[in-house]
């Protein structure tokens, strides 16, 4: 059994420390350094790299917490309409930033004639890695905490501001095996970079990281099943692998017939 006594929001003096948000922040400042360092095999500029990525941020945080707003107690939020603005109350999905960030993406290189595909390989490997990093903060945070175990790595968070459950149970540390997958996932795109088609990286991010949510959740303790035993995120990432599978045979398919 492991012990977690981590203060979620700290203070320095007066001022709050929010951990998540550090590594949010850590994250992106991350996939943006390795980027940069890819874009030259990709023939994309640095300016090209910072323009995109504000269009990615900005689709991040609106469909993550779009996403986190309809699945959580919705008609509270349409009668306090002013409350899907207070993220700073928590709620961010990573589902919902995901296709938030792909769609800001694919209309930011619509506009500025930018390869979408191309752009897509070059992100690709760090999307899990930004994810990776995101994972620690919400481990440590007692966020998204898995179901209970009897296994010798259960977690049993004891600070009182743990947003998991203070009773003593030993949960799964359900965040540090999507890290775990994270960081897998990764590595299998950096060694596949430049082997495959161009725009094929994504779409394998895609694939892979929906199995590997699929049945992350069903370890993950916070959220419950809302048909057929699956959860929400399972829904979605059911959703996100069924359109990928089939945007990666039509593309195959495509090529050979342009070949």
């Amino acid at each position: 059994m492991i012990s977690i006594d981590w203060n979620p929001m700290p203070y320095l003096g007066p001022v709050p420390i929010n951990w998540y948000g550090i590594t949010f922040a850590i994250a992106i400042l991350t996939a943006r350094s390795l980027v940069i360092r890819w874009a030259p095999k990709y023939g994309i500029s640095k300016d090209s790299i910072d323009r995109l990525l504000v269009w990615i941020l900005v689709g991040v945080v609106a469909g993550a917490r779009l996403y986190y707003v309809v699945q959580n107690d919705f008609p509270s939020y349409l009668t306090h309409p002013w409350r899907i603005l207070a993220i700073w109350e928590g709620g961010l999905a990573f589902f919902g930033g995901l296709i938030g960030g792909i769609g800001a993406a694919y209309l930011h290189c619509r506009r500025d004639g930018f390869d979408f595909a191309r752009a897509g390989d070059l992100f690709a490997p760090a999307i899990p890695i930004a994810g990776a990093i995101g994972r620690i903060s919400c481990g440590l945070d007692g966020m998204d905490y898995g179901t209970p175990t009897e296994l010798p790595w259960g977690v049993v968070y004891r600070n009182p501001n743990s947003y998991a459950p203070v009773d003593g149970v030993p949960r799964h540390p359900d965040q540090y095996y999507e890290l775990a997958g994270d960081l897998i996932i990764a590595a299998i795109l950096l060694r596949l970079r430049g082997k495959m088609r161009t725009g094929s990286l994504l779409l394998l991010y895609l694939i892979a990281f929906s199995v590997l949510r699929f049945f992350v959740f069903f370890l993950r303790g916070n959220v419950e099943p809302v048909g057929l035993g699956l959860k929400n995120g399972q829904w979605t990432a059911l959703m996100i692998l069924g359109a990928s599978v089939a945007m990666t045979l039509w593309r195959h398919r495509s090529q050979e017939q342009n070949a």
